[in-house]
């Protein structure tokens, strides 16, 4: 069958599907690619979207099966790879703490909640395409939602994202106690994701004392003092984030992402191992 306009018009929802379900950009690049080169050989489909997301449901679960055994060898802890970019483009994913939350559930429960809080599939639609009763999508929308203890984006207005970030990063290159203290949540989390190619926690850290520990430690480190950081503004699945990079190496060395709830950080992502760290322009 031929690629229409119509049929190519749905990469972003594929993307969307492929990318929230890995959280690895290229791998779901490349299950896009691989779901219209199947449809080009397809003989028939009633429903082309319908046809479409089964197959790239199905790709992504074989795949993730697949990679089970890598991420229980990753050095430290295993985080999705940041959708990064310079300007507040329109990105077709859901943000990066919703992201990072769905590493909690098993492929099925991913595909169901992507398809549901993503999409607003309706579960007759869910289930033709995962292959699941209707009740059965249902369950496990609702296991999803227990499992995650969160079943929506936090509703954070933007500049306000962006403000904290930055208040952060000041308090924090300061070592202002009294402001770090203001800012964050006494049962602050951190996540760290190194991979083993840079320094980075192995576990995450709970909080407001191991959390600072942590941090300020980090400020002291010879190579943070004997080298120059800069901080530059970026969004990460088209919300603000931090961009640090080492100017001294001339590379990006991490991703900050903090989420807000009730006007203070409850969480705080980095990302350091430099194969996540790639900055992108607008999907096509």
């Amino acid at each position: 069958m031929e690629l229409t306009k119509e049929i190519l018009a749905l990469r972003p929802y594929l993307f969307s599907i492929s990318y929230n379900m890995l959280g690895m950009v290229e791998e779901a690049e490349d299950i896009v690619q691989d779901v219209f080169e199947k449809w080009i050989s397809a003989n028939d489909a009633a429903n082309p979207k319908g046809y479409l997301a089964r197959i790239a449901v199905n790709q992504s679960i074989n795949r993730l099966n697949e990679l089970r055994k890598v991420r229980e060898n990753y050095v430290g802890l295993w985080l999705p790879e940041p959708y990064i970019t310079l300007e507040p483009e329109p990105v077709p994913t859901i943000e990066y703490g919703m992201l990072f939350l769905l590493e909690r559930l098993n492929p099925n429960e991913r595909a169901v909640f992507i398809l549901r809080e993503s999409f607003s599939e309706q579960y007759d639609s869910i289930a033709d395409i995962t292959g699941l009763s209707a009740e059965n999508c249902r369950q496990i929308l609702h296991r999803a939602h227990e499992k995650m203890g969160r079943s929506k984006p936090l509703q954070v207005d933007p500049e306000k994202q962006k403000s904290f970030t930055e208040a952060f990063l000041a308090a924090l290159h300061g070592q202002d106690r009294a402001q770090l203290d203001h800012l964050l949540r006494t049962d602050i989390e951190l996540y760290n994701d190194g991979g083993g190619k840079r320094a980075a926690a192995l576990k995450p850290l709970f909080g407001l004392e191991k959390v600072l520990k942590f941090l300020i430690g980090v400020t002291k480190l010879e190579e943070v003092v004997t080298q120059h950081f800069e901080y530059q503004p970026g969004f990460v699945n088209g919300r603000p984030a931090a961009l640090i990079f080492n100017r001294t190496l001339d590379q990006l060395d991490s991703m900050q992402y903090v989420e807000v709830e009730n006007e203070e950080i409850s969480r705080l992502i980095y990302v350091r191992n430099p194969d996540k760290l790639k900055i992108r322009g607008k999907l096509n």
